[in-house]
Formats: C-alpha cells, sequence, structure tokens
C-alpha cells in the first residue's frame, strides 16, 4: 500500500467513525424532540469551527457548496421534525 492510499483508508476510517458519533448525536437530539432547524444551525456552526480550526478555507468553502447542491436536488421528502 502506498502512502497515499494509507492516507485515504486512515481517513476514510475517521470518516466512518465521526459519522457515527454524529449519526448518534443527530437521532438524540430527534427523540427530545430538537427542532431540524436548530440541528442544522449547530451543524453549520460546528463546520464555520473546523474552518477555524485550520481546514482550509477553500475547501470548506466547496464542501458547503457541494452541500448546497445535493440538498437541492434531493429527493428525500420534508418530515416534522
Amino acid at each position: 500500500m502506498t502512502s497515499d492510499e494509507t492516507i485515504a483508508q486512515v481517513h476514510s476510517d475517521d470518516v466512518a467513525v465521526v459519522r457515527q458519533l454524529l449519526g448518534d448525536a443527530l437521532s438524540a437530539a430527534r427523540d427530545r424532540w430538537i427542532p431540524v432547524n436548530a440541528i442544522a444551525d449547530a451543524l453549520v456552526q460546528e463546520l464555520i469551527e473546523c474552518a477555524a480550526r485550520g481546514a482550509e478555507p477553500g475547501r470548506m468553502s466547496a464542501y458547503l457548496r457541494g452541500l448546497a447542491t445535493l440538498i437541492d436536488k434531493s429527493t428525500i421528502p420534508a418530515t416534522a421534525n
């Protein structure tokens, strides 16, 4: 395995761990009937803090633009919470 492949695998593993942690936290928030707009606001604030802690601003902006595109194209129906 090359160093680039190793880095990619470690990143993929890290992403999987964080997705599980976030999924658990989001599930707990929904169980407490926290409104989806409050959850979204908190997630955006966390992304901004990630950018402030050293993530490349251009990369974070690209993530957010990509996210906006995915949301615009989403076919998942809205729910009450």
